[in-house]
């Protein structure tokens, strides 16, 4: 096996003008664990359709540029999304983003047939359509039949808004997002509100502590607790957040966790020292209504930027993560690693060249997800040859009880972060036997 590293390819392409040509963008290496091929294929050569498919492949290679730190596309001559060697990568999603406007579907690439044939039957292939407002119905009945099942992401203002959705398609972006909503209670709590309604219905697991912490429980205990378990904490700053005690300490937990923090400015609001002006989200009075509330349209840039750090934040955590084991490893003198496709680090032992360990990282405390996805590892079920590392795997907690629990009936051990060093002393000790 050779080392693990982030060596994926990410395959783009999007159309360039009305006489149906593509281009190819190659992304790579990028920090994934495994490679994908997105298509943005308009349902029409020309006309709106073409343009919305254009604006969406841009903010997509926006958003690649970042997460890849500055990583550049190399632009292909290929055949387009039909023909593409990218539908020949073993382990890779192939994403179709169809975008339309509810006009009759023109199939000139090819692409609409060709993952209408294989969708139902392989598994790496997946669709999202993406309209216009208004438009789902329409868009719904142009679809084939086969394909009509699928959820269409409908837009607000921007095709940009669909981005996440496709590298969450691509299994790119996790779609579990997390948010701890930090805020002054007497001048934040309409706010915070109405931001829990809204991200609630986004898809988001969002804890409040009006909503979320029962009569009788100990409000700091949970609050440590529900911090370690979310991703993003999001601070509204308003003119009375810097008298409230608790969002210091819950802004200091964030810090140590290393949580990815969203600061919210409102006019007249007190910034915080601790946030950077790049993690700083500004409320102008215009995104404010007659009665002082937060517009539909200022509530959902919020959600948007949320949803940005969100994704951002996990895949460079994961990375981090993923890199500092593999060099320890390489450090102790274990060369024979490989990092599969669904993120699991395979590793030849020093204690028998015969076995194979296979080890999953997670960004935030483990989850049933983390132990489901060594089943794909190389690793032999039902010995001690599996194991998660995870953060905040030493607290206390009824959820890190239960993760202990699943770790003792799977045989797969759960360690922290900053035990990382003791996975290496195991698998280089040539008395071991297991990984516990």
């Amino acid at each position: 096996m050779r080392p693990a590293g982030p060596n994926a390819q990410i395959i783009v392409h999007w159309p360039v003008d009305a006489a149906g040509n593509f281009r190819c963008d190659q992304w790579g290496p990028m920090p994934f664990p495994h490679p994908a091929m997105i298509s943005i294929v308009p349902t029409t050569a020309a006309g709106p359709a073409l343009q919305s498919a254009q604006q969406l492949a841009r903010a997509l290679g926006r958003t690649l540029l970042k997460v890849g730190t500055g990583a550049t596309p190399t632009v292909c001559g290929g055949p387009g999304p039909g023909g593409c060697r990218g539908h020949g990568q073993q382990g890779s999603p192939c994403v179709l983003v169809l975008v339309g406007d509810g006009a009759p579907i023109s199939d000139y690439s090819g692409a609409v047939a060709l993952w209408d044939s294989r969708i139902r039957d392989d598994a790496r292939y997946r669709v999202v359509p993406v309209c216009p407002p208004n438009f789902r119905g329409a868009m719904v009945a142009a679809l084939p039949v086969g394909l009509r099942n699928r959820n269409v992401l409908e837009w607000a203002r921007s095709p940009f808004e669909a981005v996440p959705a496709v590298l969450t398609a691509a299994d790119l972006f996790s779609n579990d997002y997390r948010v701890f909503i930090s805020y002054r209670q007497e001048d934040g709590q309409q706010h915070a509100d109405d931001l829990f309604s809204a991200l609630t219905f986004n898809g988001f697991d969002v804890f409040l502590d009006r909503v979320r912490i029962g009569a009788g429980a100990s409000i700091p205990d949970r609050i440590r607790e529900e911090l370690a378990h979310k991703s993003v904490l999001m601070v509204l700053e308003t003119p009375l957040v810097g008298n409230s005690a608790w969002v210091g300490r819950e802004l200091a937990i964030a810090a140590s966790s290393r949580l990815g923090v969203l600061a919210v400015h409102f006019p007249l609001g007190n910034r915080l020292p601790s946030v950077s002006d790049r993690r700083r989200h500004q409320v102008m009075p215009s995104d404010l209504d007659s009665n002082g509330k937060l517009t539909p349209s200022a509530v959902s840039n919020i959600c948007s930027r949320v949803a940005d750090l969100h994704s951002h934040w996990l895949i460079r955590r994961r990375y981090q993560l993923q890199r500092s084991l593999s060099n320890t490893l390489l450090f102790r003198g274990i060369y024979n690693q490989q990092l599969n496709q669904n993120g699991n680090l395979n590793v030849v032992t020093k204690w028998n060249q015969a076995a194979v360990c296979s080890i999953r990282v997670a960004p935030r405390p483990a989850d049933l997800d983390d132990f489901r996805e060594l089943d794909s590892s190389l690793a032999l079920p039902n010995c001690w040859h599996r194991a998660v590392i995870a953060p905040g795997s030493l607290i206390a907690g009824e959820r890190q009880a239960r993760m202990r629990w699943l770790s003792g009936q799977i045989k797969a051990s759960l360690f922290d972060e900053s035990e990382i060093r003791q996975v290496a002393d195991v698998l280089v000790d040539s008395q071991a036997t297991q990984l516990i």
